[in-house]
């Protein structure tokens, strides 16, 4: 594997289209599942109401995690294009509160590690990251990107695309990391989608 970026070899499009595909899909499956539960709540009596009510709301929940999920395919596709594949480099752990962390040397002191997190929000769960390495099927993966702002990590292959960022990277409501960084390296995020001081 010897690519300038991620993008360039067949095998990382052939998994984004997969990845698009899959998460396009259950979009469209939550979008259907709402005009069935709109049709079976016409076609019963109204007091079912009262049961209809809650599968609507966490109809909705799982269609905003399906709608984030297939807005971050962009995102993904954007870090693939600037970085490369950097093979087994990442710790995969399962935290306490049921996320997972990825672990990555920092690229500018490699003796020293940077954690990304995925998960503990409701609903993500049953998210192939999250259950992998709960069952101690997944221990390391695939990353491309920068950990001190934002990456894809991926099961060998590639396969299971995720996007991951630290929060200071994509919220503008937070002061976004310069100590420490040198400035091909935020240009290099900033070109990936990451906030860096310089937008």
């Amino acid at each position: 594997m010897h690519h300038k970026t991620a993008w360039e070899d067949p095998a990382t499009r052939h998994a984004w289209r997969r990845t698009a595909l899959f998460r396009c899909a259950a979009l469209l499956g939550w979008i259907l599942g709402f005009f069935a539960w709109l049709f079976a709540v016409v076609m019963t009596p109204a007091w079912l109401l009262v049961l209809w009510l809650p599968v609507l709301l966490v109809g909705i929940w799982y269609a905003l995690l399906a709608l984030m999920a297939a807005a971050a395919l962009l995102g993904i596709r954007r870090v693939l294009r600037i970085y490369p594949w950097q093979v087994d480099i990442a710790e995969v752990r399962s935290k306490k509160n049921g996320s997972t962390q990825f672990v990555v040397p920092n690229p500018d002191r490699p003796e020293k590690t940077v954690g990304l997190g995925y998960g503990g929000v409701i609903g993500t769960g049953r998210h192939f990251w999250v259950r992998a390495v709960k069952s101690g099927q997944l221990t390391a993966a695939w990353f491309a990107g920068d950990p001190r702002y934002v990456g894809v990590v991926a099961t060998p292959g590639p396969r299971n695309l995720l996007r991951v960022a630290q929060r200071e990277a994509t919220d503008s409501r937070m002061s976004p990391r310069k100590r420490g960084v040198s400035p091909e390296a935020r240009a290099l995020a900033r070109a990936a989608g990451a906030r860096t001081g310089e937008d």
